[in-house]
């Protein structure tokens, strides 16, 4: 996995999430993440954390012109608009230079920084008065680490999580390194008074989903979890000779693990007109045709990923990992990847007669993983 600056950071890995054979994988690591943006909140709530912003003196015109409230919806609900729609000549400055690009980002980082300081003050305020609820508060104040895991493994069967597979990743002496700049893509850093220290609150929580939250699932059902401890150079801190080390050993782990649950879970044999596998795989390419028609831009990490799926003859293809924080297009650049490939797929699969024979061609074509 191309683990660089995410690498510690818990996040998604859905391969053909609705597939019988490949499940949910999560990798929780050292950093709980910062409260999600929310992209639909139902009109009864978004008013009343508006209210309450509104109380708690907070300007609140960046959410009234960030959000619109959409009648169709049952419930009537609100949605963030598109940072196309809302940022100027985005759309453009994805295609042109990148300092562009970068101006735009930065401006989104400003939005979304703000919409999440309002959310986060009003609904503390709404659970400090009881107006709102623990249950209904902790979606607006969770990481998307959390949301994502809890809605992965949180209300699954024991034969579902049977297919799933969790890697934990723990850093020794992480503490000590804290003060180095490079250490923010890796925990959450508060400063206090000049003094550069580990966010209690964010470390609090990423143990409540590590240490309690997933040994719970793991209690009720035959998950799958791996966990490992990383130890930081003495003198370096956490150096990429580090960080490689454990991403090699993290990829041949994912793959091993890929094929075993393979194996273990599909027939041997079947017919392949009749078996629905097939048809499943047809209604994930419409279902990355969906996706893909939303990616509208051309970037230069698609014209890798294509170079990626066509090696040179004879030569050993590895794990390849798209990684990124929520909403940045890691779903639309491999499904846009998934519908221009997918032929090359089918006509691999077909030849076999075994549902084995199919998923190991999946192996074999698509060492890709989103993070």
């Amino acid at each position: 996995m191309g683990h660089t600056s995410s690498c510690s950071h818990v996040l998604k890995s859905f391969f053909l999430s609705s597939s019988p054979s490949l499940r949910p994988q999560g990798l929780v690591g050292e950093k709980y993440g910062s409260i999600r943006v929310p992209g639909e909140v139902e009109s009864a709530e978004f008013e009343m954390i508006l209210d309450a912003a509104v109380e708690a003196g907070l300007d609140t015109h960046i959410l009234e012109e960030w959000y619109c409230r959409d009648e169709n919806s049952v419930p009537p609900a609100y949605y963030l608009k598109p940072k196309a729609q809302m940022l100027k000549n985005y759309q453009n400055s994805m295609e042109s230079s990148s300092a562009a690009k970068t101006k735009n980002d930065k401006a989104w980082r400003n939005v979304s920084e703000e919409i999440k300081r309002i959310f986060r003050t009003a609904v503390l305020q709404l659970q400090e008065k009881g107006t709102m609820k623990s249950a209904d508060a902790n979606k607006f104040l969770c990481s998307a680490l959390e949301d994502e895991l809890d809605f992965a493994l949180g209300k699954q069967t024991p034969a579902f999580l049977r297919k799933c597979v969790c890697y934990i990743r723990k850093i020794s002496n992480f503490d000590r390194f804290a003060k180095l700049p490079e250490m923010v893509r890796y925990m959450d850093i508060v400063v206090s008074a000049d003094r550069v220290m580990r966010n209690q609150e964010a470390y609090e929580r990423l143990l409540k989903v590590r240490d309690e939250f997933i040994p719970t699932v793991v209690a009720a059902s035959n998950l799958r979890v791996y966990s490992s401890v990383t130890h930081c150079d003495m003198k370096l801190g956490y150096s990429q000779e580090v960080e490689s080390h454990y991403v090699e050993g993290l990829c041949k782990q994912f793959y091993e693990d890929m094929v075993d649950i393979i194996q273990a879970t599909v027939q041997q044999n079947f017919d392949t007109e009749t078996d629905p596998l097939y048809d499943e795989i047809l209604q994930h390419l419409s279902l990355c045709k969906t996706h893909a028609a939303l990616y509208k831009y051309k970037s230069e990490t698609l014209d890798y990923v294509q170079e990626y799926l066509m090696p040179s003859k004879g030569s050993r293809m590895s794990p390849l990992v798209v990684y990124g924080g929520p909403c940045t297009g890691k779903t639309l650049l491999l499904s846009e990847v998934a519908k221009q490939h997918v032929s090359i797929f089918v006509q691999q699969s077909m030849r076999g007669r075994s549902t084995v024979h199919l998923l190991a061609n999946a192996c074999s074509l698509d060492h890709l993983c989103v993070c």
